[in-house]
């Protein structure tokens, strides 16, 4: 399988999509943001770089809304 993130070749171990869903370590919000844009599951090289780079900004997207961005 391509993973549609980077077009590698990996190897989906998992049953179904639900399974690989339980088994990964992510946030719902990066997990939907994951299944928005790219439709399914990614290699674990881009599992890894989305779930370290999500909160990059240092705002948690469930906070965000009580964030004064004037300060």
């Amino acid at each position: 399988m391509k993973c549609p993130r980077c077009e590698k070749e990996f190897i989906f171990e998992f049953l179904n999509v639900q399974q690989w869903l339980k088994s990964t370590r992510l946030h719902s919000e990066q997990l939907s943001f994951i299944l928005y844009n790219y439709g399914g599951p990614i290699c674990d090289e881009c599992l890894t770089d989305v779930q370290s780079s999500f909160y990059v900004s240092g705002i948690n997207p469930r906070l965000k809304k009580f964030v004064n961005p004037n300060i």
